[in-house]
């Protein structure tokens, strides 16, 4: 679960990961009809990954990550 990882860390990275893997596989698995649904599920893939690079620039400025040089 998320709150169990401090804002962040690798583990909270990691489990955003999982989350938009399981997101986008949902949205892979749609049909044409469903396209508001798809795209309502695109946008919030879309928040996700800006969370997660937000999460990232903080572990970094934290010390919890190590700057690895990739954006």
């Amino acid at each position: 679960m998320m709150s169990d990882s401090p804002f962040g860390s690798e583990a909270y990275i990691i489990e955003m990961d999982r989350i938009l893997s399981d997101l986008d596989k949902m949205r892979r698995g749609m049909g044409k009809d469903e396209r508001k649904e798809r795209f309502t599920i695109s946008k919030a893939i879309e928040s996700i990954r800006y969370l997660q690079r937000k999460a990232r620039r903080h572990g970094i400025k934290t010390g919890l990550l190590e700057d690895d040089g990739c954006k």
